[in-house]
């Protein structure tokens, strides 16, 4: 099968970025001129309906875009009394996608409602979670019943942590589980067809599976007439026996998700380390069932050790009931699908030949698969949508009836008035415009 992309819409959020670039490659670059550039570090889609994409950006503003025109419908930024906080992640909840959660550095995970009124860049949070220990909430999810959130922080003193939250608790954390990672959480995830089992992923190269029910005092039943004058069993810091499994990814734990395909009753979970590599496993046996490591030149397809680490995987999903597509770009912006069920390194998308003036000039941070079409987000502050497309039939048997408002982004290039599109950042994300400390830095 001979595959292309087709760029559907295109958005940019970056107005100084060919700027930068230019400044650059004269050598007359500045701090403050790298402080004005903003680019996407996330993508959050709606959950309920396919009608939304969030972005969370550098500035640390979130951006609502219409998932199928890519226009901005909200934009504003949560943490406007704390300057220096940084979000860490965002997500729509899963039955409304009016409401919309983030957690930050400063320990605390905050929920907003898109239906409020705008006050200048401003909306006020209507749900704020904290704990009284000074903790950095590196990543959190909500549950598809929305009534658990997790969250995820850095390494303390002591171990790095994970929060169980109940909406119904006004703050206050349901469980604190302790003695699962010894480093940084870098990702949580709720499994899509379940409200009890998540999973977390952490540097410390293990990647935990939890399930809510496994708790023999059953964790669902909370009472909701709790006297604030007693004590609160729930603070205690005994970890609940929730652990299902715990799997070893023997390196530093920069993504986690869940595959399912129920056509085929497939329930897997994926992992992409700092190292690049991308390993799965079945959730039922706990066994690998799919595994790239970085050091495999023949199976990366790499010449030398310089291109090998330009290149690295960035996502992981079925395309279809039966057939696992996984993401791999460069620093330059160019990324592949390759087909992970069959030939390794068939790569069913290549940006590098007929489509190379709609792509990417930068790392892909973020993408997202809605079944229809593919969304990326990157470092050059550009906001992709595209359709896979057949060279000989046309179209693959996914039905878009949205029509096509696709632009050149090389006639913009050559326009005096949008002389700034493009950024040339030509490193993996930076630490300071994410995650803290040594979560953004490869580990070995």
């Amino acid at each position: 099968m001979s595959l292309n992309l087709e760029c559907q819409e295109w958005i940019n959020t970056n107005k100084s970025a060919r700027l930068i670039k230019t400044l650059k490659k004269s050598k007359q670059i500045t701090n403050n001129d790298l402080a004005s550039s903003v680019y996407l570090l996330q993508i959050a889609p709606s959950r309920c309906s396919q009608s939304k994409l969030a972005c969370l950006m550098s500035n640390q503003f979130v951006n609502i875009f219409d998932q199928n025109s890519l226009k901005s419908i909200h934009k504003f930024k949560g943490f406007d009394k704390s300057p220096t906080t940084t979000i860490t992640e965002i997500g729509f909840y899963s039955k409304n996608d009016d409401l919309i959660f983030g957690c930050s550095d400063n320990g605390s995970l905050r929920c907003w409602d898109l239906r409020q009124s705008l006050s200048g860049e401003n909306l006020d949070e209507c749900i704020n979670f904290k704990t009284d220990e000074e903790r950095e909430f590196l990543t959190a999810d909500i549950n598809r019943e929305d009534n658990y959130f997790i969250v995820g922080t850095n390494k303390n003193i002591d171990n790095a942590l994970v929060y169980i939250f109940d909406i119904r608790m006004n703050g206050k954390y349901l469980h604190k589980l302790t003695e699962s990672h010894s480093s940084d959480v870098t990702q949580v995830n709720f499994h899509p067809n379940t409200g009890t089992k998540f999973c977390s992923g952490s540097l410390d190269g293990l990647v935990c599976l939890y399930d809510l029910e496994q708790e023999p005092d059953n964790t669902l039943k909370i009472p909701l007439d709790r006297n604030n004058d007693e004590e609160d069993e729930t603070d205690s810091d005994e970890d609940p026996d929730l652990m299902d499994q715990v799997l070893n990814a023997d390196s530093s734990i920069q993504k986690i998700g869940f595959l399912s395909s129920k056509c085929l009753e497939i329930d897997q979970i994926y992992a992409i380390t700092y190292t690049n590599d991308l390993i799965v496993w079945d959730l039922q046996s706990h066994d690998v069932v799919y595994q790239v490591k970085n050091s495999n030149k023949e199976v990366l397809g790499q010449n030398d050790s310089e291109d090998q680490e330009d290149e690295y995987f960035f996502d992981c999903f079925y395309m279809r009931p039966d057939f696992m597509a996984i993401c791999k770009g460069n620093k330059s912006g160019e990324f592949k699908l390759l087909n992970g069920n069959d030939v390794l390194c068939d790569s069913l998308c290549d940006l590098n030949e007929a489509s190379s003036k709609r792509m990417h000039r930068d790392v892909i941070r973020s993408s997202y698969w809605n079944g229809q079409n593919l969304y990326t987000a990157g470092e050059d502050g550009f906001l992709f949508k595209w359709k896979l497309i057949d060279k000989n039939t046309k179209s693959i048997d996914f039905d878009d009836k949205t029509k096509s408002n696709k632009r050149d982004l090389n006639e913009d290039m050559e326009s005096d008035d949008e002389d700034n599109h493009f950024r040339a950042q030509s490193k993996r994300p930076n630490k300071n415009n994410n995650r803290k400390g040594s979560l953004n830095s490869r580990k070995k």
